[in-house]
Formats: C-alpha cells, sequence, structure tokens
C-alpha cells in the first residue's frame, strides 16, 4: 500500500472516530447550571438557570427537576408554596412538615422538589425561583454573623418523547412525582451537570451574648413603663365614667 492510501485511510478512520466520538458525545443532554440567592436579610429568594446542549430534538417535551436540600439555617414555608403555586407562579413539592417558627439549633434540614420552567429568556434554557428564609441563631460570643451554604441540587430530567434515550443508559433513572399536582410517579434520568455559577452563600446576623443582660433589662423597663401607663389611662377612664 502506497503512503498516499494510507494516508487516505488513516484520514477516513480519524473521521469516522470523531463523528461517532462527537455522536456520542451529544446523544445525552449537556447542562450548565447558574445558581444564586438574591436579595437581603431574612428573606430571600433561590434562584437556578440551566441550559441544555445536545437532544435538540426532545427539548420541547422536556422537564427539569431539581432536588433541592435546605440546611438547617434555612427554610422554605409550605403555606407561602401554597399560596405562589395557587397563582402558578412556583411548582414546589415539600415533602415534610417544616416548622416555621423553630430556630436554627432545634431545626433540621429538609428538602424540596422544585420545578423548573422554561425561561422566555433564552432559548432550551429553564429557570426556578423559590423563596427561602433564614432561622433565628443562637447567640454567639465570638462572632456577629454566620455563614449557611445551600449545596448544589440533584437534577433530574425527563422527556415524554423517546425517554429514557438508548446512549444515555449509563445514568440512573429514578422514580420522582411527574409534577407537583400529580399523585402519580414517573423515571427522571439523574444527570451530571457543569455548575459555572454558585452564589448561594447567605450570611445571617446573630445576637451577641454579652448584651443578654442588657437586653433583659430595657425589655423588663420597658414592659413595666407600658404596663403602668396602662393601668393608668383605665383608671382614669373608669374616673370619668364614675
Amino acid at each position: 500500500m502506497s503512503k498516499l492510501q494510507v494516508a487516505v485511510v488513516s484520514i477516513l478512520l480519524f473521521t469516522i472516530h470523531s463523528a461517532a466520538s462527537t455522536d456520542e458525545e451529544y446523544s445525552c443532554p449537556q447542562l450548565k447550571v447558574e445558581r444564586e440567592i438574591l436579595k437581603n436579610g431574612f428573606h430571600r429568594d433561590l434562584v437556578t438557570r440551566a441550559s441544555i446542549q445536545g437532544f435538540m430534538d426532545l427539548l420541547d417535551s422536556c422537564r427539569i427537576l431539581l432536588n433541592e436540600t435546605i440546611p438547617s439555617g434555612l427554610f422554605m414555608d409550605p403555606f407561602q408554596i401554597s399560596s405562589l403555586q395557587q397563582h402558578n407562579l412556583v411548582e414546589v413539592i415539600v415533602p415534610t412538615s417544616v416548622d416555621v417558627e423553630a430556630p436554627e439549633y432545634l431545626s433540621k434540614q429538609h428538602t424540596a422538589l422544585v420545578y423548573m420552567k422554561p425561561d422566555e429568556s433564552c432559548k432550551h434554557c429553564y429557570i426556578s425561583m423559590v423563596p427561602v428564609h433564614a432561622r433565628y441563631h443562637r447567640p454567639s460570643v465570638e462572632v456577629y454573623e454566620v455563614t449557611i451554604h445551600v449545596r448544589s441540587p440533584q437534577l433530574l430530567i425527563r422527556c415524554s418523547k423517546d425517554f429514557p434515550p438508548r446512549d444515555c443508559s449509563m445514568h440512573p433513572l429514578v422514580e420522582a412525582p411527574c409534577g407537583s399536582s400529580a399523585e402519580e410517579e414517573c423515571q427522571w434520568m439523574d444527570l451530571p451537570y457543569t455548575l459555572i455559577k454558585d452564589s448561594t452563600t447567605v450570611k445571617v446576623p446573630v445576637g451577641i451574648a454579652q448584651h443578654g443582660p442588657v437586653v433583659c433589662i430595657v425589655t423588663i423597663a420597658v414592659t413595666l413603663i407600658c404596663t403602668g401607663m396602662l393601668l393608668r389611662t383605665v383608671y382614669k377612664h373608669k374616673q370619668k365614667s364614675s
């Protein structure tokens, strides 16, 4: 075989291998995720944006589900979530009861299933924005604030057409509710993703333990003064009535 024939065969083999590798690489969805927490204070919004590459012929029939783990220092209010769902603003399932009044040191982390919606500002993109609230922390003698980080969620995808794809068999399938209002469960594919932005750290102020005695004295003094003023007003009212 001449050198020219060897070169031609080598080029053909390389082209075939590259095409096969490219087809295999893009036969499964490639996801990029950005996460951030907006607003200040104790009431925030957890925002997640996801963009999908590959799988283009199925994107119109796909849904993305986030299995969020909310740390003990934060919580989602099930009553607020229910109200927002009535206005079609969010689609979330909080599977366990959440004590919204408990402080951080008496609370545990909880999970939430967040269904993402198509993002109209971006083609083949999805977005979710759900409210989260910070809990009160135990007073400290060393720090004036604590840092809370929301870890990355498990991302599940489901498509109604030709799902699961044959070339994605290496990714596990899990059972999860088909939607927030659906009782039946569907098969979702657990897909890895690339986290290109993670701004999900929250700083929450804590009470200063050394200020405890001063706060108690001021609270008692204000309570006594207000009580005295109230009793005085009641007494004057009775005097006028008589």
